[in-house]
């Protein structure tokens, strides 16, 4: 199943006001639909535009990579599990931010997860407002910039 949300900028002109919003695009990869549709609300609540694949596999076929990218990331998939993508973008040189979220909290998936540079490591169920303020802390709030 694959759920996808266009990324674009807009420009909105009032006057001598400039507002420039870009979107960043937040994969969720999971195998588990209730859990995409809830982080789903969560991001569009927030304004998030996001695309949802139910295995690595499918990720890495239908990956676009853009400059505003993260990865909301399942340890525990079908086929490809989330470490081995983790190995896999590393070894490919591909740097997204990732933020690992388990039902299955383990201390060496836990350290393998750090030695990756995973933005953040997660148990489920997830805080609907703490994964927000994650994605908000790694972009900086920049989404928005005025111009006088």
């Amino acid at each position: 199943m694959l759920l996808y949300s266009q990324c674009s900028l807009k420009f909105i002109s009032f006057d001598n006001l400039i507002i420039l919003e870009e979107y960043i695009m937040i994969y969720i990869i999971d195998d588990d639909v209730s859990v995409i549709r809830a982080f789903g609300i969560f991001l569009k609540s927030a304004g998030l535009e996001f695309n949802s694949f139910e295995s690595a596999d499918n990720f890495l076929l239908g990956y676009k990579p853009a400059n505003n990218d993260l990865i909301v990331l399942d340890l525990n998939l079908p086929g490809m599990n989330g470490s081995d993508l983790l190995k896999k973008l590393t070894r490919d040189n591909i740097h997204i931010p990732v933020i690992v979220v388990t039902a299955h909290d383990e201390p060496q998936s836990r350290q393998s997860c750090k030695e990756y540079g995973v933005l953040a490591y997660l148990r489920k169920p997830v805080d609907g407002e703490a994964l927000i303020d994650i994605i908000k802390y790694q972009v900086g709030n920049e989404n928005t910039l005025t111009i006088n």
